[in-house]
């Protein structure tokens, strides 16, 4: 079974695709390199996320005392 995404073609400058290339490995296609990207900023965002949740709590009870 064969699955098909639908695709589009996008203008990139030649110093972004050398970027990309920079960044890529051996086998990636620019579409799996943009990919691994998102990632990392969706877990960069969770991260940051989680660390102001931590900074704006008032008060830490220790495990020991509960």
């Amino acid at each position: 079974m064969t699955i098909y995404m639908e695709s589009m073609t996008v203008e990139l400058t030649i110093r972004t695709i050398e970027k990309l290339k920079f960044i890529g490995k051996k086998g990636e296609n620019y579409d799996d390199i943009i990919q691994h990207l998102i990632d990392e900023v969706d877990y960069e965002a969770f991260i940051q996320k989680q660390y102001k949740i931590l900074d704006e709590e008032d008060e830490w009870i220790s495990l020991d005392e509960l």
